[in-house]
């Protein structure tokens, strides 16, 4: 079983290392609307239901650690937008004005950062985590996929896994900086900060490094789909455009990413980079070049783990409300009422189907990330109606109740019979 610890325990092993924690007032990229303390939306590892409960469930939060190879989850959590029909382009534009044109120009200035933020745990004063404010989502989606032919609903979709996939690889580094801090015993992450203010231009740009990686790990998520993203054609290279234009270090992701050598070169140079950190600053004992692989301080740099990391979800400004647009972020599904249809439906496969649509049952209790779920909105079936997969050949149909929360089966059968031919 491969582990690592939980963020809550590392920030506590990190308050024994004076100067690695501090009181530091503002989050490193936040814009000036965005205010960490009111999400409408939250992902708490510490609180997640689905991954606190036992070593037989996904994580074994119960003792602090999280277990990896009994986890078969996509990498992104299952954020879903729901688009009333009736939601024209020129409503769109009407409630947004012009602000999604200027968010995209102060982005293309400042980088992908003015969309979106990370917060390290290396503070105390706000929520550490990803933060995805909604006017980001937007301006993304309509100024980056413009020449796309996607639906809108796709596309804020994608806007929120781009955002997400750069801002987490800043969660990768703020683990790999507390991994060398525990094994040096010495203060890190603030130290690069120090260095890039004091001999900007002296040295490479620690903080630049780290941006084109985050860049060019968000760019190798659609170079590289998983499934869930093969149907988004164009956005690659929509994306990689906008990375292009973005400033010094941002603009670099595009290089990161075009192989695997490269990305992994990335690493390890700014993982040493944070080593150097500590011994500019402290005597620390340093390894000789080429002795350590210093990617090793990586918890998991090829596919980071979502799961460890809060993500909030900001709609300051009311936006999602006035235009009707609903957000779920579904973490797991533990009670489901069958109709009496899909009783009727079930009683009608054979038992190898009803078996699995149980097990499936079970499954949703513990996470709707599992790969194995095919967890998805069902758009043909309505509001709320969502599609989870049984076997290669067979779906059902799940409703989800917006009012009270309730889910309920109405339809299984093989893709004939519920539309997924």
């Amino acid at each position: 079983m491969i582990t690592v610890p939980s963020i809550h325990c590392i920030k506590a092993a990190l308050e024994q290392i004076e100067g690695a924690i501090k009181l530091e007032p503002h989050p490193e990229h936040s814009t000036g609307g965005s205010h960490p303390g009111t999400p409408i939306q939250f992902f708490d590892p510490e609180q997640s239901t689905s991954l606190k409960s036992s070593k037989d469930h996904i994580g074994a939060w119960s003792d602090g650690l999280v277990d990896y190879e009994t986890a078969d989850v996509v990498d992104h959590p299952g954020v879903i937008f729901e688009i009333p029909p009736s939601l024209t382009d020129a409503d769109i534009q009407y409630a947004l004005g012009d602000s999604p044109k200027e968010l995209f120009r102060l982005a293309q200035l400042q980088g992908i950062d003015a969309l979106g933020y990370y917060v390290t745990f290396h503070q105390r004063a706000v929520q550490h985590g990803v933060h995805l404010p909604i006017e980001g989502l937007f301006a993304l989606a309509l100024r980056a996929w413009r020449g796309v032919t996607l639906p809108f609903e796709r596309k804020l979709e994608i806007a929120c896994r781009a955002i997400l996939k750069h801002e987490l690889f800043h969660f990768e580094a703020d683990c790999m900086a507390a991994n060398w801090e525990l094994s040096l015993g010495k203060p890190v992450y603030w130290r690069v900060l120090d260095i890039q203010r004091e001999l900007e231009g002296g040295i490479e740009h620690y903080r630049n490094l780290e941006e084109g990686l985050a860049n060019a790990y968000m760019l190798r998520a659609f170079r590289h789909p998983t499934k869930t993203l093969r149907s988004a054609r164009g956005v690659y290279h929509a994306l990689k455009t906008f990375c292009e234009g973005q400033p010094a270090g941002y603009c670099d992701g595009p290089r990161y990413a075009k192989s695997r050598a490269a990305y992994v070169e990335g690493c390890r140079q700014l993982s040493a980079n944070f080593q150097y950190a500590a011994v500019l600053y402290e005597s620390a004992w340093q390894v000789s070049d080429g002795a350590l692989d210093t990617l090793i301080f990586y918890p998991k740099p090829f596919q980071i783990d979502w799961r460890r990391c809060p993500i909030l979800v900001h709609d300051q400004g009311g936006i999602l409300r006035k235009l009707g647009i609903g957000l779920a972020c579904f973490e797991a599904i533990s009670r489901i009422s069958e109709s009496s249809s899909f009783l009727k439906a079930l009683s009608r496969c054979d038992r190898r189907i009803q078996t699995m649509w149980y097990r499936r049952k079970a499954d949703l209790a513990r996470s709707v990330s599992l790969n194995s779920l095919g967890f998805q909105r069902w758009k043909p079936g309505g509001e709320g109606c969502y599609a989870v997969r049984i076997d290669s050949n067979y779906r059902a149909h799940l409703r989800h109740d917006r009012v009270n929360g309730s889910w309920i089966a109405e339809e299984i059968g093989d893709h004939g019979r519920t539309g997924h031919g």
